[in-house]
């Protein structure tokens, strides 16, 4: 048996959940909105939390960031189990990014969503559940990124706020490296969006202010930058970030002098 809170604005289906969860021998709370979900979570301190993502108010990504986000690491480390109807390819891997060990879509068996919660219990320490949902969402995402994945839908690509930079963000970005990338980065096999964040990264003083002004939350910024530094051939990410600061601030003194830049990898 398991401490269950579910977090669903939908009185029928919070009521559905509540007691089908019970019916499978759990101990099972609820809350309304995600102000209620995320007080409760952190005074309950469940086991496992059921996170719907489409509410008014605090939505099911605020929660999910703050519980993850929380220095109490009992709080950081509950399972999330995020339930909604957007069942888009982009959706579902923000949602193994920003920390969800599982992402269940409506409408759902109930049966899915009680082995769900099973395996969310019996799966080991939360950090490997969720260091796997995150690793199987990168893989996703590389694969949709290069096309062999297709979305689900066939519709407009969704937008994502806190994946995807605000229009014309890269204005004021590093005008020493945009295009003319280092010989050593191999820039023909990063992504646009990979040169997007690399550009971005190194137009800020910090790896903080560079999250803030892409949008995009800490695990997925670190989670992109461990991917393209294994691409590149580098042991970590800020290992490839120091090399490429390294190169923005020789090309600069290359233009300032009229001499050779320095080789930084």
């Amino acid at each position: 048996m398991a401490r269950v809170l579910v977090v669903d604005d939908e009185p029928d289906l919070r009521d559905l959940l509540r007691m089908s969860l019970r019916l499978a021998g759990h101990e099972v709370s609820v809350a309304s909105d995600g102000h209620k979900g995320l007080a409760s979570a952190r005074e309950q301190r469940p086991d496992v939390v059921v996170l719907d993502v489409m509410m008014p108010g605090l939505d099911g990504w605020t929660v999910l960031s703050s519980l993850k986000s929380d220095p109490d690491p009992d709080i950081s480390s509950i399972p999330v189990l995020m339930l909604t109807a957007r069942a888009e390819d982009l959706d579902m891997v923000r949602g193994g990014i920003e920390g969800a060990i599982r992402y269940l879509t409506k409408p759902f068996a109930i049966s899915d969503l009680r082995q769900a919660v099973a395996d969310a219990v019996a799966g080991g320490p939360e950090p490997e559940q969720r260091r796997a949902a995150q690793n199987a969402a990168l893989a996703h995402l590389a694969r949709l990124e290069r096309g062999t994945g297709a979305p689900k839908d066939s519709g407009a690509r969704p937008k994502m706020s806190r994946l995807e930079p605000v229009s014309g963000v890269l204005t004021n970005g590093p005008q020493s490296l945009r295009g003319n990338w280092p010989t050593w980065l191999s820039p023909e096999i990063l992504t646009r969006r990979d040169q997007e964040i690399l550009e971005m990264v190194i137009s800020c003083e910090s790896l903080s202010e560079a999250r803030a002004r892409l949008q995009v939350s800490r695990s997925y910024l670190y989670a992109r930058l461990r991917r393209m530094a294994s691409k590149l051939d580098f042991q970590t990410g800020p290992a490839l970030v120091q090399a490429l600061r390294a190169a923005d601030a020789a090309r600069e003194r290359e233009l300032r002098s009229g001499g050779p830049p320095a080789t930084p990898h």
